[in-house]
């Protein structure tokens, strides 16, 4: 684990942002998206309106498997792909569908993609890697030899990745927000978003339905959430705004679709389990803007035991329950509310696992969870929370 990272990411938080001022920014985003929740139905189908109108278009699918079957359909048997970093495309089986073909632009997800020893992390996916074990990891997959240092690397690197880029014929990126008044939002510090959302033919964008807020004004406070409260940036380098595919009315005032950038964009949107949560005990879990604080701050992730998500059994009795990723929550999202609520149903159904199983087994039967008290022997097993 890169410890450096974790340990200045506090400070960076408020060299970017006062804790005044992230105090702020913090209940601006909830009211966003509670609003936003309030009426999402409403929202999405305004803004599938819109960027039909802009000239995107635009698919809502039920589920990840659906998308899936999208993307395969669209993407059909053309040439290249490249690929941004995204939370929802990584849960498509987009490398398995699509092979060779695909690649990752993100640096850090090119680097996993091809030496393996992915981190987890959802902005930075190899956090866990020192630039020799990224060069080593490289040298044993190609039998050339990289260089050692980060600069050196990103240098090398990024040419790998350029070269895929100018000769793909689509670009895959998920969205960080989409927006009912008909634009499609993106933030990037590398510049591969940039370019492959324009180089290729077809740009197509993937997410789900609960990135839908009202307008631009809205998204950019977004970007600015996602920036402080993921890396400790004031603002993220790049903020693309997208609204449809690139036109010209230069000739004759005719207007002519597919110039310099790309010439169909597509709109992927993903109901998944999102409405189903519309006024429930875990209706907040719409609302998260996958910045990935929660994981900087998390004592499980950093102890190298992953990091605990709701929605996964045996991940989910993983949380310690300390509410760091709630009180670093850009959204205040109470995290540890939603992983109890997920607990209870687990236990309820009969899911418990085996070793809450056994504690709550030693409360009910020795009043404690660790089992039967016997004096000077520390209990062979400890259990927590």
């Amino acid at each position: 684990m890169n410890k450096d990272f974790v340990y200045n990411y506090l400070a960076k938080r408020e060299a970017a942002l006062p804790k005044a001022q992230q105090d702020l920014l913090a209940e601006e985003i909830f009211k966003i998206k509670k609003a936003a929740n309030s009426d999402l139905r409403g929202l999405v189908t305004e803004a599938q309106k819109n960027l039909t109108k802009n000239g995107v278009q635009v698919f809502v699918v039920k589920d990840l498997a659906a998308a899936s079957l999208k993307i395969k359909e669209l993407i059909g048997s053309v040439g290249g792909v490249v690929k941004a970093k995204s939370n929802t495309l990584d849960k498509l089986g987009l490398k398995e569908m699509l092979n060779e073909r695909l690649t990752e632009t993100d640096l850090g997800a090119y680097i996993v993609s091809k030496i393996g020893k992915d981190s987890d992390h959802p902005v930075l996916p190899s956090i866990d890697l020192t630039a020799e074990e990224v060069a080593l990891g490289f040298n044993a997959k190609t039998g050339s030899e990289y260089p050692r240092t980060a600069k050196a690397l990103v240098d090398v690197l990024k040419q790998e990745i350029k070269s895929k880029i100018l000769t793909a014929e689509v670009g895959l990126t998920g969205a960080n927000a989409v927006m009912a008044d008909g634009q499609i939002m993106l933030l990037e510090n590398e510049g591969n978003i940039s370019l492959i959302t324009r180089l290729p033919k077809t740009h197509i964008a993937v997410c789900g339905v609960e990135k839908v807020i009202a307008n631009a004004n809205e998204a950019v406070k977004v970007a600015k959430a996602a920036a402080v409260w993921g890396t400790g940036q004031s603002f993220p380098t790049y903020v693309s705004f997208i609204s449809g595919p690139s036109k010209t009315a230069d000739i004759e005032n005719e207007l002519v679709t597919g110039v310099q950038g790309a010439q169909e964009v597509i709109l992927i949107l993903v109901e998944g389990e999102v409405y189903e949560r519309l006024g429930t005990d875990t209706e907040s879990m719409n609302y998260c803007i996958h910045c990935g604080a929660c994981y900087n701050l998390c004592p499980t992730w950093n102890a190298g035991a992953g990091m605990p998500k709701v929605g996964q059994r045996d991940s989910s009795f993983n949380c310690t329950l300390c509410q760091n990723c709630t009180y670093n929550c850009p959204v205040k999202i109470e995290w540890q509310n939603i992983v109890r609520i997920y607990r209870d149903r687990y236990n309820k159904d009969g899911q418990e696992t085996e070793h809450n199983a056994q504690m709550i087994k030693n409360i009910k039967q020795f009043g404690n969870p660790f089992g039967e008290n016997v004096d000077g022997k520390t209990p062979d097993e400890l259990f927590c929370c």
